[in-house]
């Protein structure tokens, strides 16, 4: 079944076509169990290609996950989110807060307990859809799609585990101006790396921070409750 789900992600998980989503870190709730949560996502930079400039965004969510497997766990989330597009050569427009969503999966890899160590491998999409802006007499409409591969490692020490690893993602700017034709921009770079931590407050309270790079510069921070 594990090969299934596997070869499953490598045919339908990566469009070719999608800003990165935060990863999870790597601890997963055992079968039939859920981790529940706040999580802040901060994108202080990711750049666009073709004079484009860049796109900063600021979104709030409910995260929930979900143990299908012990090795399989489901994660989604909803919320808000606001997208600021700044430099190259148009109009810098900043969009207010709206709808933000995103699903996703993560599939246990390998798990060495005397050691303290596991690798990780996800796939995760996130939306936003932030509030219409009025330009003079201009109406822009926009939304981010973000979709994402990623692989992670980690160790363990007590109550504390850093974990690192790299991602490929995709990342469209969509908008369009007065109801005219949209225009897909695309990042200027497609892949970078994560390093972050979760750190066990309680034994069912988890407190998770992580930092991408390279493809943009962005942090996000959560803090979940499992049962």
């Amino acid at each position: 079944m594990r090969n299934a789900i596997i070869l499953l992600v490598a045919v339908l998980g990566f469009p070719a076509g999608a800003h990165a989503a935060p990863a999870y870190g790597t601890d997963m709730p055992a079968k039939g169990k859920i981790r529940a949560g706040y999580q802040a996502n901060i994108v202080l930079k990711h750049e666009l290609k073709e004079g484009y400039g860049k796109i900063t965004t600021d979104q709030h969510y409910l995260d929930v996950s979900y143990g299908v497997l012990d090795w399989f766990t489901l994660d989604g989330k909803a919320g808000i989110g606001d997208t600021d597009r700044k430099g190259g050569n148009v109009v810098d427009v900043d969009y207010g807060y709206s709808f933000a969503g995103g699903y996703g999966f993560r599939l246990r890899l390998y798990d060495n307990e005397e050691h303290g160590v596991k690798i990780v491998g996800g796939f995760h999409h996130i939306s936003v859809h932030p509030r219409d802006e009025d330009i003079g007499v201009d109406r822009y409409e926009s939304f981010l799609d973000d979709w994402q591969l990623d692989l992670l490692c980690s160790k363990k020490f007590g109550r504390f585990t850093p974990y690192a690893g790299g991602k490929a993602s995709v990342f469209e700017h969509v908008y369009r101006v007065n109801k005219g034709d949209r225009k897909r921009v695309s990042p200027k770079y497609n892949g970078g790396v994560i390093a972050g931590f979760d750190m066990k407050v309680r034994d069912n309270v988890t407190v998770n921070v992580e930092g991408r790079f390279i493809d943009e510069d962005s942090v996000s921070a959560g803090i979940y409750y499992s049962f």
